[in-house]
């Protein structure tokens, strides 16, 4: 084959453009420190530098989520804390009460700091978190959920409890929901409350009671009505739901235990005739009624036994709206606690992702040294030679 001279040009010409576009790349390669400039350079290890990258987006907004779920928890359970705490500061304040040598204006201060403490327990309930949205309003963040009204604290939130997805697949709950924590909590001792008729003339009083056998409950309210003549005391029990009489003319003792349909409770004291005292099914009432149920028992005008037994109903009460606080706030605890373990497995997933990432498109800075030298040494070895090879023309032996 005849070589001629714009031959020879064209080859020498693609032989330096090779290898100052190699040498080009190898240069990128070094300024970058990726390996990997284009999915064509290793199209396997790109695609999986691809996944790992986007798997590494991922975990990030899911390390975002942790962080701002933690914020949230540490929050909702400081609220709680404080909320146990203004109960407990409440039942020591309703126990103070219970003395018999308090006056009347005695009990109204004790009423009057009650009261500063239902306001605070409102105020802690609309407790928000760093971006303003209320903590137990459930799915409502922006509506303001206890509302204080004529008739006593109104819930307008909804049963929702905000989430996070703080790992894949794991929707990790950050707050309380206010129904449950604030509003629905079972009064009595649980299963039932006790309570005296205001109308009491004598000095008996009721405690909250317990059950001594839960299969024999049948979830009715039952009455107990006293009949006195002289120093004779006798008491009837009375099914006031089916409308029947359980026993008659039952002796009294005083603190003796009465039973009846699965449930326990003594009453102590002198009762006078016709005073008669209640228990029934537990319903749910709010910490602000108890609250107030027990402002309302101070300052009312009752004789001492009434009022006793009914701030031992308000006790019983409040130390349901206490473990029920307790409950939340232990959730809460739980879920922190699980975010911790979650955030250290999410910090060692990026560590490990990170170096598969870093071992797949990072440049080998030593080989590439190499590599840039041996490429800037073709080049220069092709252009001398180019620039020897064009001299080499007849014309130049001819002259």
């Amino acid at each position: 084959m005849r070589i001629s001279t714009s031959m020879m040009y064209d080859l020498s010409t693609a032989g330096m453009a090779e290898q100052q576009s190699a040498l080009y790349k190898t240069q990128q390669q070094m300024s970058t420190g990726r390996r990997i400039l284009s999915a064509s350079d290793d199209p396997s290890a790109a695609s999986s530098a691809l996944r790992i990258s986007q798997g590494l987006a991922v975990t990030a907004q899911q390390q975002s989520n942790q962080q701002s779920a933690n914020n949230t928890l540490a929050q909702s359970e400081s609220a709680l804390g404080s909320a146990g705490d203004l109960l407990q500061s409440a039942g020591s304040l309703l126990l103070s009460a219970q003395n018999a040598t308090m006056s009347s204006s005695d009990r109204a201060a004790v009423a009057l700091q009650l009261d500063g403490l239902l306001q605070q327990m409102t105020s802690l309930a609309n407790s928000r978190d760093g971006a303003g949205g209320y903590l137990f309003a459930g799915y409502s963040e922006t509506t303001q959920p206890f509302v204080a009204g004529a008739g006593g604290v109104a819930y307008n939130g909804d049963d929702g409890v905000r989430q996070l997805e703080v790992a894949p697949g794991r929707q990790l709950g950050i707050t309380a929901n206010g129904a449950d924590t604030f509003m629905r909590i079972k009064t009595g001792n649980g299963v039932f409350a006790t309570a005296a008729a205001a109308t009491n003339g004598g000095t008996a009083i009721i405690d909250s009671g317990s059950v001594t056998n839960p299969a024999a409950l049948t979830g009715h309210a039952y009455q107990v009505v006293f009949s006195v003549a002289g120093a004779s005391s006798t008491y009837d029990v009375l099914d006031t739901t089916a409308g029947t009489t359980v026993s008659s003319g039952n002796a009294y003792a005083t603190g003796s235990a009465i039973s009846v349909a699965g449930m326990q409770f003594s009453i102590s004291g002198q009762p006078a005739n016709g005073d008669s005292f209640s228990a029934q099914p537990s319903g749910n009432q709010s910490v602000f009624k108890t609250l107030a149920d027990g402002i309302a028992a101070l300052k009312s005008g009752s004789n001492n036994a009434v009022r006793t037994s009914d701030v031992n109903a308000v006790l019983a009460n409040l130390y349901q709206a206490q473990d029920n606080v307790s409950l939340a706030r232990s959730a809460l605890g739980s879920n922190m606690t699980e975010l911790s373990t979650l955030t250290g497995v999410s910090g060692t997933a990026v560590v490990s992702q990170k170096a598969r990432l870093s071992d797949l498109q990072d440049l080998d800075y030593a080989a590439a040294a190499t590599d840039l030298s041996a490429r800037q040494t073709a080049l220069q070895a092709s252009q001398q030679t180019f620039a020897k090879l064009s001299k080499l023309s007849l014309f130049n032996y001819l002259a």
